[in-house]
């Protein structure tokens, strides 16, 4: 049985995180564990019993017989709340994109998946449950990767379409003397399809049911990603082994996907495997 635990604080947003995991859970056996950490605006108990006895009835309303609790646990954010969900299998937190806040947030939970043991879902305010695919980032040099992984795992449980999409970018021409070295744009392309191919091959090998859809486009990662999760289920995104500190571009890419996707957007931290 997989575990979710759902960071909780009474607000709009974190009610919106709670249906999410309620919705994932009513597709395999899940456990919903929503956790409110103290020091935040409902620290005093004598406010917490009514929201979170609501949040647990929001759970059973989709899943009647489901298996969910909460609680509240002394301690400050995110510390606290990173502990707990370091047995779980996900955490969820929701996210309120209001307007110029929108990348400010997004730097935070970057900085909350960081330091995460487990994956992370942000799920935005105005989400809908939905059957639509699974789109997942696939940068060409992950291999094995955990966040196709990830991304592949929830697909399948879901019974959503992969979709890997790999975005290309022409490398700068080489100069060597008087001669400016340039790499053929078909042959960068047929490059790239290389390692797309062999991580869908390796899913398929894994998850047989499951389709698995390939995108391979010239441009910007963030722009093709966001083109194909317009109406996905999930946007699945890896974090560098060591932050987004360590590989700035990549870092730039995750927090423009943060504040601009419309959809749960899920973040795996230490997005290289050990081999």
């Amino acid at each position: 049985m997989k575990t979710i635990v759902v960071g909780f604080d009474g607000s709009d947003g974190s009610f919106v995180a709670v249906d999410w995991a309620a919705e994932r859970a009513a597709r395999g056996e899940t456990r919903v564990e929503i956790v409110t950490i103290g020091g935040t605006v409902l620290s005093d108990e004598s406010r917490l019993d009514a929201p979170l006895r609501a949040a647990e009835l929001r759970v059973l309303d989709i899943v009647p017989d489901g298996d969910v609790t909460s609680r509240q646990v002394e301690g400050t954010m995110p510390a606290a709340l990173l502990e707990q969900a370091s047995a779980a299998d996900l955490l969820v937190v929701g996210a309120l994109h209001d307007g110029a806040a929108r990348s400010m947030r997004s730097a935070h939970f970057l900085r909350l998946a960081a330091g995460s043991p487990v994956p992370i879902v942000v799920v935005p305010d105005g989400w809908s449950p939905s059957d639509a695919a699974v789109v997942v980032g696939f940068s060409g040099r992950e291999a094995p990767s955990r966040t196709v992984d990830v991304a592949a795992g929830e697909a399948d449980a879901t019974g959503a379409t992969l979709a890997m999409v790999h975005a290309w970018q022409m490398p700068v021409p080489r100069v060597e003397g008087p001669i400016s070295l340039r790499a053929s744009p078909i042959q960068m392309r047929a490059e790239h399809a290389k390692p797309l191919r062999r991580a869908a091959s390796s899913v398929s090998n894994t998850f047989p049911a499951l389709p698995v859809e390939q995108t391979l486009t010239h441009g910007d990662a963030a722009g093709a990603l966001l083109e194909r999760a317009r109406d996905a289920s999930l946007l699945v995104i890896g974090l560098p082994r060591h932050g987004i500190f360590a590989d700035p571009l990549r870092g730039s890419i995750a927090r423009e996907l943060l504040a601009r996707s419309a959809v749960p957007v899920c973040i795996v931290p230490n997005a290289v495997l050990p081999t």
